[in-house]
This record gives structure tokens, sequence and C-alpha cells, in this order.
């Protein structure tokens, strides 16, 4: 195959192209994972007024929507789906610098949709916190301050990636 035979266009331009629609379907596919992966799994996590979801029934929304999303984006991006697994391939060297740069981004701009979509199909009276958790009234016997959950966060979440 010569320049000839691609229209005129040079080795250089269908390079570029295949390369653009690499990266275009990468980055599509990080949006997309994200985005199921904040709609459906926050959404399982709603209060409805007629059945409370059980710790089950949350857990196993999760890790379908995470299966779902991995499956759906494994071949085209590498289903990270998460800042983090992003930082973790960049720390190990699996992935450029400009490259987790840009699939962070796409998590985020996924992730922000994912829960704007969520927030218009909800009806006001569910849609409250949007899920988020809520800490303890101050009455209880551990008496929790707002800064308690990061510390605990920080304490119980290791520095490093484990392999």
């Amino acid at each position: 195959m010569d320049a000839a035979d691609l229209g005129g266009c040079g080795w250089a331009n269908v390079l570029a192209c295949r390369l653009w629609k690499a990266i275009s379907r990468a980055l599509f596919a990080e949006f997309l994972a994200t985005g199921l992966y904040v709609f459906f799994g926050v959404g399982s996590v709603m209060r409805w007024p007629t059945a409370l979801p059980s710790v089950l029934q949350i857990a196993i929304a999760f890790n379908l929507v995470t299966a779902m999303a991995v499956q759906v984006t494994w071949k085209a991006s590498g289903a990270h789906a998460n800042p983090a697994v992003t930082l973790a391939f960049l720390i190990g060297s699996h992935i450029s610098l400009p490259r987790a740069v840009a699939y962070v981004a796409a998590q985020l701009v996924g992730a922000t949709v994912g829960a704007a979509l969520l927030y218009g199909v909800m009806p006001g009276d569910i849609r409250e916190t949007l899920g988020i958790n809520v800490i303890p009234p101050t009455s209880s016997a551990l008496r929790l301050l707002p800064s308690s959950s990061l510390h605990l966060e920080a304490c119980l979440t290791p520095p490093f990636p484990i392999s």
C-alpha cells in the first residue's frame, strides 16, 4: 500500500488518524465506565421510602456494575474506571503521564455526567443528599466529629498500592 492508494494521504496522516481513533476510543471508554459506575453504584444506595436497600443489595449492585464496566471497556482502555487505578498504573509505569492525565480527566467528566444524570432522573423526595454518607449525630457513644471520618480513612488506607 502506498500513498497513491490512500487517496493522496501520506503514511503520517494515516498513522495520526489511527492514533486519534485509538485515543478517542480509550477516553470515551473511561468516560463511559466511570459514568456507569457512578450512575448505577450511587443509584443503588438511594433511600427509597418503600424499601431501604440492604448492604447485600448495594454490594451486588456495585459488583455487577463494576463487572459490566470492565467487560465493556477492557479492550479499549484497560478499564481503569477510577483515578486511583490510573494513578497506580502510572506509578507502575504501565501508562504514560499524558495518557494518565487524559484518563483522569475523562473519568472525572464521566463521574460528573453520571451523577448529573442520576440527579435528573431521581424524584425530588428521594434525591435528598444523592446517597452521600452521613456521620451519626454527636450524641452517639463514639462522639464522632466531621473530621473523624477523614482521619479514620487515612489510617485504614495504606499509603502505597499493594500488588
